[in-house]
């Protein structure tokens, strides 16, 4: 079947990026590598974070990111891993907790 109609399909290879788009974006391959805040997150750097936060409970975190008590256990257990999205969320709460602090001092 030829493409006639000047679409052009991408075979997951390259970077398609519209002409109208900034020319700051990059593509969303490299956007894990460009922000290290989407890095997996290990068990113990999930335990440090809640420790840093002040969760001393797997509910304590489970509420505080709207997840289950029980894939707070599964992830420090290390049997799935934590998805990007809430790695990153955990690691912006680190920051804002750091943040929150060094305005109240």
């Amino acid at each position: 079947m030829s493409q006639k109609t000047g679409v052009k399909y991408s075979t997951g290879n390259e970077c398609d990026i519209k002409a109208t788009a900034p020319a700051s974006r990059s593509c969303t391959k490299d956007a894990d590598a460009v922000d290290p805040m989407l890095a997996s997150m290990q068990p113990a750097e999930l335990k440090l974070a809640m420790d840093e936060l002040g969760y001393s409970t797997q509910t304590a975190l489970a509420r505080a990111i709207g997840v289950d008590r029980s894939t707070v256990s599964l992830w420090l257990d290390g049997r799935i891993g934590v998805p990007r999205p809430i790695a990153k969320l955990v690691r912006l709460l680190i920051l804002h907790h750091g943040q929150t602090e060094r305005e109240s001092t």
